[in-house]
Protein backbone atom coordinates (compact mmCIF):
# COMPACT_ATOMS: atom_id res chain seq x y z
CA UNK A 1 0.00 0.00 0.00
CA UNK A 2 1.21 3.33 -1.12
CA UNK A 3 1.54 6.50 1.08
CA UNK A 4 -0.98 8.32 -0.89
CA UNK A 5 -3.34 5.16 -0.39
CA UNK A 6 -2.83 4.72 3.30
CA UNK A 7 -3.90 8.76 3.64
CA UNK A 8 -6.75 8.76 1.77
CA UNK A 9 -7.61 5.82 3.92
CA UNK A 10 -7.10 8.21 6.68
CA UNK A 11 -9.35 10.64 5.76
CA UNK A 12 -12.19 8.60 5.37
CA UNK A 13 -11.96 7.58 9.46
CA UNK A 14 -14.05 9.75 11.60
CA UNK A 15 -11.99 13.01 13.03
CA UNK A 16 -11.39 11.04 16.65
CA UNK A 17 -9.34 7.84 14.95
CA UNK A 18 -7.82 10.62 12.82
CA UNK A 19 -6.68 12.47 15.53
CA UNK A 20 -5.32 9.29 17.09
CA UNK A 21 -3.44 8.23 14.30
CA UNK A 22 -1.63 11.71 13.71
CA UNK A 23 -0.88 11.52 17.61
CA UNK A 24 0.17 8.21 16.99
CA UNK A 25 2.47 9.16 14.45
CA UNK A 26 3.58 12.46 16.05
CA UNK A 27 4.76 10.53 18.97
CA UNK A 28 6.70 7.83 16.82
CA UNK A 29 8.66 10.07 15.33
CA UNK A 30 9.44 12.24 18.51
CA UNK A 31 10.70 8.93 19.67
CA UNK A 32 13.31 8.98 16.40
CA UNK A 33 14.18 12.27 16.60
CA UNK A 34 15.00 11.85 20.54
CA UNK A 35 17.02 7.99 19.73
CA UNK A 36 19.85 10.15 17.12
CA UNK A 37 19.65 13.19 19.35
CA UNK A 38 20.43 10.92 22.19
CA UNK A 39 23.00 9.54 19.62
CA UNK A 40 24.71 12.12 18.30
CA UNK A 41 25.13 13.83 21.90
CA UNK A 42 26.93 10.72 22.92
CA UNK A 43 29.38 10.58 19.91
CA UNK A 44 30.03 14.75 20.74
CA UNK A 45 30.75 13.76 24.31
CA UNK A 46 32.91 11.02 23.53
CA UNK A 47 35.19 13.51 21.63
CA UNK A 48 38.28 14.54 23.03
CA UNK A 49 38.84 18.29 22.95
CA UNK A 50 38.12 21.57 24.73
CA UNK A 51 34.11 22.65 26.03
CA UNK A 52 33.41 25.95 24.40
CA UNK A 53 30.80 28.37 24.76
CA UNK A 54 27.77 28.70 22.39
CA UNK A 55 28.75 32.07 21.37
CA UNK A 56 32.48 31.27 21.16
CA UNK A 57 31.29 28.23 18.86
CA UNK A 58 29.37 30.83 16.73
CA UNK A 59 32.43 32.97 16.37
CA UNK A 60 34.53 30.32 15.15
CA UNK A 61 32.50 28.83 12.51
CA UNK A 62 31.43 32.67 12.03
CA UNK A 63 28.37 32.77 12.41
CA UNK A 64 28.68 35.89 15.38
Amino acid sequence: MSATEIISEIKKLPRTQQRKIYQFVDEELRQIEDRRDNAAAERALAESGENISWVEARKRLGWA
